[in-house]
């Protein structure tokens, strides 16, 4: 229409922004996550587990919680999140004397903006594999609007402030692997640390931090700081803030390293083989969604991340007939879009010259490697909590990445990057109206 692109990108980023913030303030505090907890000020209360009695404990006595993490959900996980919401608590209930509600409303709008931040880090991400004009806006759509954004938004755990971080980790060290500067891999590494501090989920950046460091100890190039210091530095960085935390819970109360408390449903039995929970879902799976309070006991690692990925333990109220349609077609949009934006991944790394080894190299086995760490983690804590979309959206950027670049989206594109350009673009606009529609106005 003869509108710049600018137009455009900041267009989206606004919606997305006005439509999570009125997600998050119609869903409220103690919905986002079936796990929130109770919010308790009284220093001798009775501990609970749950993530707002973490941030009430901290509120309360002004340090780390020194209960045994046993049986306390929330207890166990990194605290930076935490500390964080109760500096802000500190100042907005106890100095600023607003209530506990509008507090706890305010840290959701920060949510809010740890998504935001995060997807624009996205946008740069996008940026540095040469995406450009309208396939730009069509990721910048997708990222704006696939709804576990949303549900990150809304949930007061720290999964929104590590996506925010291993984001911007991302970012730096696609921009460290173009400088060899010390100072931005110094930057990524205090950026994975903090994220490390969130969420141990942040860690599935690590491997394609360490291809781009591997590609750049071979490819000769001479630097002013040699790379061995920068990536001991890098190490020390990462492995403090990464184990600070573990180590001394297991110091502590002589638990394994990396403890956590199963949330959801214990997978247990016959439904727990291997091969039942890495087989394709089908769609008595994929019909079965989340009630309100009751999760289903399903094992399945692929129908429990798509499910996750469109509608959250609570976030959605599907006993409304037409919210149910809306969110199953939301589903099996996504799952198609999955599987194309695949597709088109295989075909950029393998059969395509769109992009340089490296990148290429950064997306396979970056990729792969979290992957399989994902599936790893989801059997050493055989918990239907733990299969959770908003914990590994991060992961999206790679396929995201390799549907980007399939193609310049120009008349010089080959009849299968026209098609598959077409499909993957008519798809994210599905995608991005059904979920304002559902997210915004529907709910």
């Amino acid at each position: 229409m003869g509108i710049p692109d600018e137009f455009w990108i900041g267009f989206v980023i606004m919606v997305g922004f006005f439509l999570k913030l009125v997600y998050v303030s119609k869903l409220g505090y103690a919905s986002g996550t079936p796990v929130s907890g109770t919010w308790q000020e009284a220093a001798d209360a009775v501990r609970t587990g749950g993530h707002l009695d973490v941030i009430s404990y901290i509120y309360s006595h002004h340090h780390l919680p020194t209960v045994d993490v046993r049986g306390l959900i929330g207890y166990s996980d990194p605290p930076f999140y935490y500390i964080i919401c109760s500096l802000w608590m500190e100042l907005l209930h106890r100095l600023l004397n607003w209530s506990a509600n509008v507090s706890l409303y305010c840290l959701m709008a920060l949510n809010v903006i740890y998504v935001m931040v995060g997807e624009c880090c996205g946008i740069g991400i996008l940026k540095k594999f040469g995406v450009r004009g309208r396939k730009l806006v069509v990721a910048i759509l997708f990222l704006i609007f696939f709804p576990a954004c949303y549900h990150m938004s809304a949930a007061l755990d720290g999964s929104a402030m590590s996506f925010m971080f291993t984001m911007l980790a991302v970012n730096s060290a696609l921009s460290w692997f173009g400088s060899r500067r010390e100072k931005t891999l110094t930057t990524t590494a205090v950026e994975l640390g903090l994220g490390l501090l969130c969420s141990y989920w942040a860690v599935l950046a690590l491997p394609a931090m360490i291809v781009l460091m591997v590609y750049a100890a071979g490819d000769g190039r001479r630097n002013q700081t040699p790379l061995r210091i920068q990536f001991r530095n890098f190490g020390l960085i990462v492995g403090i803030m990464g184990l600070i935390w573990p180590v001394s819970l297991s110091i502590r109360f002589s638990l394994p390293l990396f403890y956590t408390e199963g949330r959801g449903a214990l997978i247990s039995g016959a439904a727990a083989s291997a091969a039942g929970r890495l087989k394709a879902p089908d769609g008595a799976l994929l019909s079965h969604l989340h009630t309100v309070g009751e999760p289903l006991l399903e094992s399945n690692i692929w129908a429990q991340t798509f499910k996750t990925a469109i509608v959250d333990f609570t976030g959605i109220d599907i006993s409304l007939k037409g919210t149910y349609i809306i969110t199953m077609l939301l589903l099996y949009v996504s799952i198609a879009l999955c599987v194309l934006m695949h597709i088109m991944l295989f075909y950029t790394l393998f059969a395509a010259n769109r992009i340089d080894r490296a990148h290429r190299r950064f997306l396979f086995f970056g990729y792969l490697a979290a992957l399989g760490i994902y599936i790893a983690a989801c059997f050493v804590v055989p918990y239907t909590g733990t299969m959770d979309f908003k914990f590994v959206m991060f992961l999206t950027v790679f396929p995201l990445a390799g549907m980007s670049v399939c193609g310049s989206g120009d008349l010089s594109d080959n009849l299968f990057e026209k098609i598959t350009t077409w499909l993957g673009n008519a798809m994210i606009l599905l995608l991005a109206f059904l979920t304002a529609f559902l997210f915004g106005f529907y709910y």
